[in-house]
């Protein structure tokens, strides 16, 4: 037994002890990243109307040039030297018109501040236009404020915490039994077992508790990121077959351990007759 729940504590620990790390470089072409950051430097630069020529035609107004005005008026005093690529994405459109949209954020590390920058960019029949342009500035870096750790965390972090780790946990040594255990259907049994049912999620960073009534998550519980500087979700499910198993298994032990008492009793009875 001890084995048992020892392997399935490293298992559960070994299946979470990965931060996913996603190489955006391969979801963005080495071309758009140069026209990307070479904007960035130009508007750092003040060249703000070859900036403005290179946007698209709903920007080539009155708001995307106090935009960019503003944006010069903030970094001009700065120096960038490193442009790191934290998010991107991108879509594309088939056809005769078709194009491909990339959406990309950047990080900026500005002395004793961090300032992010994002870009949607259009490329359609070689040429690039620039969609959208925004920027934000925060005083620590947005992977550091998304860490997944303990610091000043509550009740309900630590409770999901636990029951993200434990739920597989108990999973795992249910499967254990439902596979040396006798039981009709000991398949479907195996199947339902691994399985948890609703969700409870937290965003680990906010705090901010969700409900999916209509789910089911292997193993029972799950620490996801949709990103290097996205949130951590935790999130753990009911493992119904699981709880069913162990009050099946309870009372089918006890009816096995009163039939032995009764066929002790019947045996004990027909000596005692033999004998007289």
């Amino acid at each position: 037994m001890k084995k048992i729940i020892y392997f399935s504590i490293v298992f559960t620990i070994g299946l979470y002890s990965c931060n996913p790390k996603i190489d955006f470089t391969k979801i963005i072409p080495s071309h758009i990243d140069k026209y990307a950051t070479d904007f960035m430097i130009e508007v750092h630069k003040g060249n703000l109307d070859s900036c403005l020529s290179h946007m698209s035609m709903e920007l080539k107004n009155g708001a995307g040039k106090q935009k960019l005005n503003k944006s010069y008026a903030f970094i001009k005093n700065y120096s960038i030297d490193s442009f790191r690529l934290i998010n991107a994405n991108k879509r594309t459109l088939y056809g005769d018109n078709g194009f491909t949209d990339y959406w990309i954020e950047y990080e900026y590390f500005l002395t004793d501040q961090y300032l992010y920058s994002s870009l949607g960019i259009r490329e359609q029949n070689g040429i690039l236009t620039v969609l959208s342009f925004n920027g934000s500035i925060a005083s620590e870096s947005v992977e550091k404020v998304h860490e997944l750790n303990l610091k000043g965390k509550g009740i309900l972090h630590y409770l999901f915490l636990v029951l993200a780790i434990s739920i597989p946990i108990f999973i795992l040594i249910s499967l254990i039994f439902v596979i040396k255990t006798k039981l009709k259907r000991k398949w479907l049994w195996i199947i339902g077992v691994l399985f948890g049912f609703f969700k409870f999620s937290i965003n680990w960073t906010t705090g901010q508790v969700g409900f999916s009534l209509i789910n089911i998550s292997i193993l029972g519980a799950g620490f996801s990121k949709s990103g290097n500087i996205a949130p951590w979700f935790l999130s753990f499910s009911i493992p119904i077959v699981a709880i069913i198993f162990w009050y099946k298994r309870f009372w089918i032990k006890q009816d096995e351990e009163g039939q032995i008492r009764l066929d002790e009793r019947i045996k004990a009875k027909e000596n005692q007759e033999n004998s007289e």
